[in-house]
This record gives C-alpha cells, structure tokens and sequence, in this order.
C-alpha cells in the first residue's frame, strides 16, 4: 500500500461519506443503560446500531457481513465479519457506541444531539467517545481494498453497554467465539492520545478497586460540647484509617499495593516526560492559581498517573452543609474511596488488602463497616510484535514527521484485561482519538476530523501490515 493513496482516499471518503454518517449517528440520543432506565423498551440503542449495520453495509467492502446481535435483556451488539483477502490471519477490531448523558447545558450554538461543525472539530455526544469506531474501522478496511491489498479475516465488534461497564460484551465474545475464530491481532479504538501531532499507543491501564465503607463511633449524635473529649470523632477515625492507605502529607500510597515497573515502561515515560515537559500535567488537570502538583519530575508525575497505585476520596456523607452547621458530635460518617491500582496488580488481591486495612483494630474499636467493594484489573501490553512498531512507526512518519509515542493510561477499560484472558496469544493494540479538548463524558464532546482520518490511514496501514508479514 502507498500512504500518498491511501491518506488521498481517506480524506475524500471521510468528507464525502463518514462524516455524514457519524453525524446522523450524533443525532440519535441512545444512551449507556446506566443512564437510561427505558433502554430495553424505547429502541434508541437497536436505532443506533441499526444505523451503524446500515452503513457499514452499503461501503462497498468485499465479503462484509453484518447484523444487530441481541439476546433478550442483554445489550445489542454490531458484529461484523469480512472474508479474507489473501492472508491466513485473524484479526478483531473494537469499538462501543453506546453515549453518556448530556451533563448539562453545552455552549452556544451546541447540543449534544445536533452535529456541529466547527474549526475542524465535529460537536456532538458520542463523535469521539466511541461512535467514529465503526466508521474508522470499516473504511480502514475499505482503503485496504481499494489498492487490492491482501488483508486477513475481520472480525467487528461494536458493543452498546462499555459506558456502563461493559456488561455483556464478554457474554457475547464467548457465545459468539466459533464466528470469531482465534484472533492473532485485536485492536482497540476506545482510547486516547496526548496531543494531536503523533500517533499514540496506549501500553497500560491502571485498575481500580471501589470501596465505600463507614466508620460508627456513637449510637446517636451529641452536642458537640457535651461530647468532645469523651467520644472518639468519626471523621477523625476516618482519617486514621485513611492514612493507613497513603501519606497524606506525599499523597504516596504506603499500602502494599504497588509492583516493579518495568525498565522499559520508566524508558517511555523518560521519553514522553522529555516531549511533554509540563503537559505531562496541564493537559490532564487544571491547577488551581498558585496550585503545584505533587512533583516537578514530570517522569515521575507520568509514573505516577500509569503505574502506581493512588488513592482518592470521591465522596463523603453524613455531614450537613457547612452553611447550617450546628455544635454537633456526629454519630457516624460514610466514604467512597476510588483506588487506582498498577496494571499487573489483581483487583481481588487489592480487595482483600483494602478490607484488612480498613477494618483491622480499628481506633478506639470504633465500629467500621464495608458496605460495599468492587474492583477490575488493569492490563499491560506485551512488547509488540515488530511488523506493527514499524507500521505505526512508518504511518507517524509519514502523516506527522515524528515517531509514535508509548503512554500509559491512568483511568480503567476492564475489558481489556478480560480480553487478554479470552485470548493469551493474541496481540492486543489500544489506541484512539481522545486528545485535548475533546471532551468525553463532559460538556461539548467533539471529534478532531483532520487526526481522525490520520488515525484511519495509520489503521489500515498496520493491518495491512500485520496480515502481509
């Protein structure tokens, strides 16, 4: 394949052909069935898919086979496959196009159901977060067979519920694992990249374990004058219990939930670090005035945000407003704390370590309940097979002037490790086109068309590669 055709074919196929779709996509309001209680019934998420299956259908692709797959109570699922071309591989693609809600009231001129577009970006809930998946993936495969390329069998698979946790998709990939076949190659496209200037590949995702417990120090509040100095304060012993997880003067978690990480992982954070410099922090947070982050080393703020467990208070209650406060002893206080854990650390070993440490001797034999825990394991990328470094090396080359980045992910996409369960031998490629400023899951979500259609050659070119190696 020649990337002057290809980026060529891509660009005119995207404005001509995607971007109607992803737009009418845009337009449809399904959400994840956390966020809609009527899912089963009102038929937004079979209209979604429906579209998807639709127009996949009519691009012309060689040997494509599609449908809507649903068993009763479950989420519906695209699934599509594409005879090869010449080549013995097997390869499964990834995508969701299930969409959170609203939120709220987007800017000026915005909706998260009417597509706008706007400075080279596409506005609208869904576009980037996963709803161009399909579209990307298909027309990669298109561009494939466009310049008679030989290209293994494609296996697709569109979930509807990943916003929500993914509740089904495992279900579906075992019952549906005679059609899929043993994949050598899987490629997901629900992550992101830092910056719009290369491509990405996601190498880790942290886990996470959630816990919401309570600390009960009386039977019923007291004046606070009447019981300070006597009674233990359960937000005290809350705080005691919490330190027992991390510093809280360094935020470092001294809980025996941390790993080696590996040499090579530390060489891509130095790597990204010296590219980054201070966006290793400014493009994920937004400081405060006069605020510092825990540390100026920005390869240590990387490692910390990839490979190393934190801890994060996420809600508290039974207080009352600060505004209407009285001089009260409370009886009891209730927390939700989100751990994130390494890569390679179990859930259900960081479960068990978070009970014990939580409920252990506790201060004062304070009474300390667990009302609730759950957790999903991270994943980390093997080392890539060397067809696919020099395709995305050769692709960033080409489409940016610069070679692809390594980086780490600090938030969670469970399926992953489950998918590396379903299919140890398989290589696995995480990518996507989440950057700066677009916006998933909050206000004014938008698509970055020109990367897009980068992303979309750089696909079909390492597929093309993987099954002609």
């Amino acid at each position: 394949m020649k990337y002057e055709q290809t980026l060529k074919d891509a660009t005119k196929d995207f404005n001509e052909n995607i971007l109607p779709g992803l737009e009418e996509f845009v337009r449809i309001d399904n959400l994840s069935p956390d966020f809609d209680p009527k899912w089963e019934t009102n038929g937004k998420a079979e209209k979604a898919g429906n579209h998807l299956v639709n127009w996949a259908m009519k691009q012309g692709v060689k040997g494509l086979k599609a449908e809507l797959y649903k068993e009763k109570g479950r989420t519906p699922l695209v699934f599509i496959e594409i005879d090869a071309q010449g080549s013995d591989k097997n390869v499964l693609l990834y995508g969701h196009f299930d969409k959170q809600p609203p939120l709220g009231k987007w800017d000026e001129g915005l909706h998260p159901n009417k597509p706008v577009k706007k400075n080279g970006l596409l506005y609208g809930r869904g576009a980037a977060d996963d709803g161009y998946a399909l579209f990307a993936i298909v027309e990669s495969i298109k561009l494939i067979q466009m310049q008679n390329g030989k290209h293994g069998r494609i296996v697709i698979t569109i979930e509807s519920g990943e916003e929500s946790g993914s509740p089904d998709l495992v279900y579906y990939l075992k019952t549906l694992k005679d059609r899929i076949g043993n994949p050598n190659l899987m490629i997901c496209m629900d992550s992101g990249c830092k910056d719009y200037s290369s491509i990405w590949l996601t190498t880790s995702l942290r886990g996470i374990a959630s816990v919401e417990f309570e600390v009960e120090c009386l039977k019923e509040s007291v004046h606070s004058g009447t019981g300070s100095g006597i009674a233990p304060d359960s937000f005290t012993v809350m705080r005691i219990l919490l330190d027992r997880l991390d510093d809280s003067k360094t935020s470092k978690v001294i809980a025996p939930l941390s790993v080696e990480i590996p040499k090579y992982r530390i060489e891509d954070a130095q790597k990204l670090a010296e590219y980054q410099k201070e966006k290793a922090v400014t493009e994920l947070v937004n400081l405060s005035e006069g605020v510092k982050p825990l540390t100026e080393d920005y390869k240590e703020i990387i490692l910390n945000n990839t490979w190393r467990p934190t801890v994060v208070v996420t809600g508290i209650t039974g207080f009352p407003p600060a505004e209407g406060a009285g001089n009260v002893l409370r009886a009891k206080t209730k927390a939700k704390i989100s751990v994130r854990l390494p890569p390679t650390f179990n859930g259900k070993d960081a479960e068990k370590v978070l009970v014990d440490i939580l409920t252990k001797d506790p201060p004062y034999n304070s009474k300390v309940t667990i009302n609730s825990i759950f957790s999903g394991n991270g994943w980390a990328a093997k080392d890539m097979h060397v067809s696919l470094k020099k395709s995305f090396s050769e692709s960033s080359k080409f489409l940016f002037g610069k070679d692809y980045y390594n980086s780490g992910e600090g938030g969670s996409i469970p399926f992953i490790a489950e998918l590396a369960e379903l299919y140890p031998k398989c290589e696995i490629v995480v990518t996507g086109v989440l950057g700066p400023g677009s916006n998933a899951h909050c206000l004014n979500e938008c698509l970055n068309l020109d990367y897009t259609t980068k992303m979309i050659v750089a696909l079909s070119h390492s597929i093309y590669d993987f099954c002609n190696q």
